[in-house]
């Protein structure tokens, strides 16, 4: 099952950064081009510089920024800016933030290396697809810089606590960090390196199953990799460097893990007409409208989004149209037989409110076919209901289809099950941050026991 280990980290020297909240970033994946351009500015030894290259890689020679980024990652290293710890450590990480309209939630978690596997293995499974234009970018990278430079998030069972009661027994007295992010989340992690801790931590994750919860396309980046290095290296053994990959592990059992909803917006849905949409679906979906005008928008809106969240096992899907008058909820019926799926979906796929709007009403009602729900210039995503929704009525969308978001215990049911939900099934808050620590894959070295 899960082969953790611990690794001796690169971090930022905080005598040449003190402010490591200057140095950080989201991942790649979620960082707009504006985005992009502000953490440039934020500092010269911002993340940015190492994760994430042109906007449109075309225009730069021969993809040449994978070797700038491998170029200042080694300069980093020389100057003293990243430095790597002198003995192996598990590091513990928690972080303190606030999920919207929720009380403050502490998430535990901690990052380790861990022994890569094929997915058909079963100890580390995957939820979501994953693009190949993505994975051979990030591979390009990996191979200039040799390094993991983010982490993989995953998530394991563990109802008793008994791994992050190791860790914490284990810290060291003084912090690695603690500081508060622009977005006000607070990060602190601390060095877990004496050896009876260490051991203990490693021993209780051998029976895990690890879920990925963010990262899949770095997981598999990280596998494809492996299968360079070892056909570079046949003669290393199993404990050799690039078997590992980088990874925050967190445990599923615990208050503070938040998923948020991942609502979708169309660009343009052809012939989308609400009249004719409701009367489609009315066969399968209980039909609740909301209607409003300009003095009762805001207390329906309210009424609308309550609605939404209160479908507790129901699917509940809700739409709302350009120029349109009415918020709609649609509720699949209860008494839907089998045949609504065709007979040939999973019942851990059928529970899932994505699955309802992607394989049935997008794809069957709506005639939408996956050239259209891979294309992001037609197809964007969101998290807040009112921003989606204000979008709309700022004409840049036609029609947002918002969901509830998926629970963690459908994301184990589907990956257990060696399903895969559709793109954007899931939305873990907060992103982990890359910056916190990094791995070098030295090809000639090999991982603590």
């Amino acid at each position: 099952m899960a082969d953790i280990a611990p690794f001796k980290g690169l971090l930022y020297n905080r005598k040449l950064v003190p402010n490591l909240d200057a140095v950080i970033t989201p991942p790649y994946d979620v960082i707009s081009p504006e985005e992009q351009g502000m953490y440039h500015q934020r500092h010269p030894y911002n993340m940015i510089r190492l994760i994430l290259g042109p906007q449109d890689p075309e225009n730069t020679p021969h993809n040449s920024w994978y070797q700038s980024a491998a170029e200042t990652f080694q300069t980093w290293q020389r100057e003293g800016v990243l430095i790597r710890d002198p003995k192996p450590a598990i590091y513990d990480y928690e972080i303190d933030y606030r999920e919207p309209s929720t009380q403050p939630k502490t998430r535990l978690g901690f990052i380790c290396l861990v022994r890569l596997q094929d997915f058909s293995l079963g100890s580390v499974r995957p939820h979501e697809r994953t693009y190949e234009e993505t994975k051979s970018d990030r591979l390009k990278l990996m191979c200039a810089c040799n390094a993991n430079l983010s982490q993989v998030f995953a998530l394991y069972s563990d109802p008793a606590h008994l791994v992050s009661h190791h860790l914490q027994q284990g810290r060291e007295g003084t912090e690695v960090f603690d500081f508060v992010d622009r977005t006000g989340i607070r990060h602190r992690m601390w060095r877990v390196n004496r050896e009876d801790a260490l051991q203990r931590i490693v021993a209780s994750m051998k029976d895990k199953t690890l879920y990925i919860a963010d990262g899949h396309h770095r997981y598999e980046t990280a596998l494809n990799y492996q299968h360079l290095m070892q056909q570079k290296y046949p003669q290393r053994g199993s404990r050799a460097s690039f078997n590992y990959v980088l990874m925050y592990l967190s445990n599923m059992h615990q208050s503070g893990l938040s998923i948020l909803p991942t609502h979708r917006m169309f660009v343009h849905l052809h012939q989308f007409n609400m009249t004719s949409f409701l009367a489609r679906t009315a066969e399968y979906f209980e039909v609740a409208r909301f209607p409003f005008n300009a003095t009762t928008r805001n207390q329906v809106l309210e009424e609308f989004l309550h609605a939404l969240r209160s479908a507790g096992d129901r699917n509940f899907i809700g739409v709302y149209a350009a120029r349109s008058d009415q918020f709609v909820l649609l509720k699949l019926r209860l008494d839907v037989d089998h045949e609504f799926w065709r007979g040939d979906l999973p019942q851990s796929l059928q529970e899932l409110d994505v699955v309802v709007l992607t394989d049935f009403i997008l794809k069957r009602l709506l005639k939408v076919d996956e050239l259209m729900l891979n294309d992001e210039t037609r197809i964007t995503y969101r998290h807040d209901s009112r921003e989606a929704i204000e979008q709309v009525d700022h004409g840049l969308f036609q029609v947002a289809f918002l969901l509830n978001h998926t629970r963690v215990e459908q994301v184990e049911a589907v990956a257990s099950s060696g399903l895969i939900m559709p793109h954007k099934s899931t939305y873990f808050y907060p992103k982990v941050i890359d910056g916190s620590v990094l791995n070098l894959l030295e090809p000639e070295e090999n991982v603590s026991d």
